[in-house]
């Protein structure tokens, strides 16, 4: 199941002995994303995870505390939670994250809890060109230890180019619509939805509306959201 829309997936408690948080998970072989929505007034009790996670903010605000740091946060910013860092959340308002986590074999991913800033906000990043020989589009990241996070923008008319890498990838769609093929396979995407592209399989696109996403890989050393090995 590539593609995947939200008000197809169940909504469940997650994360219970922590939050009251519910929502959505799609989850592929390397990342897994979430739609989760936290009710005023609840928190996230502190504790840390072996696992990467990094939340964008649709709606809502909410005070996180990653690593001693803490900041309140809104619509359009990003939180970066490393492997094995305390955190801890008080939602202020209701709250509606996206939020990737690697899933992959821990045995082989990097330890984690590396020194580096967690709070970021999209609209103030660099918007860069993401691997311009493939495609128009554009936006900031976000790098993790094993996960990275791309906001981006494609315009309408334009195209992905057929191309294959290891990095396992997902997309989850704001705005607009996109057709996808993968391995031969074609997909429609639209707001409310998303889609994964499996490591190692050919995939492209073209987009039919202005189209925003939230990308989402695993590191793969080499294969990065920028200068892909292939671009080469």
């Amino acid at each position: 199941m590539p593609s995947f829309t939200w008000s197809e997936l169940p909504e469940e408690p997650l994360f219970p002995e922590h939050s009251r948080a519910v929502g959505s998970v799609f989850r592929g072989e390397k990342i897994a994303v979430a739609r989760v929505r936290y009710p005023a007034g609840s928190e996230v009790t502190p504790h840390a995870s072996a696992r990467e996670q990094i939340h964008s903010i649709l709606k809502g605000r909410a005070r996180y505390r990653v690593a001693g740091e803490a900041r309140v946060v809104g619509a359009g910013d990003a939180v970066l939670i490393r492997p094995n860092v305390e955190h801890a959340v008080q939602i202020l308002e209701d709250l509606e994250v996206i939020g990737f986590q690697d899933v992959g074999p821990l045995a082989t991913a990097p330890p984690g809890g590396a020194p580096g800033p967690a709070f970021f906000r999209w609209d103030e990043m660099t918007s860069d060109f993401i691997t311009p020989r493939y495609s128009s589009g554009r936006g900031p990241t976000v790098t993790g230890e094993r996960i990275e996070v791309a906001f981006m923008f494609y315009p309408a008319g334009t195209e992905g180019k057929p191309h294959a890498h290891p990095n396992e990838q997902i997309q989850v769609a704001l705005k607009g619509k996109s057709r996808g093929v993968i391995g031969g396979v074609e997909h429609i995407v639209e707001a409310g939805g998303g889609i994964l592209f499996p490591p190692n399989v050919e995939h492209g696109g073209r987009m039919l509306e202005d189209y925003t996403v939230i990308n989402c890989k695993d590191i793969v050393p080499g294969w990065s959201v920028y200068h892909a090995r292939w671009e080469k």
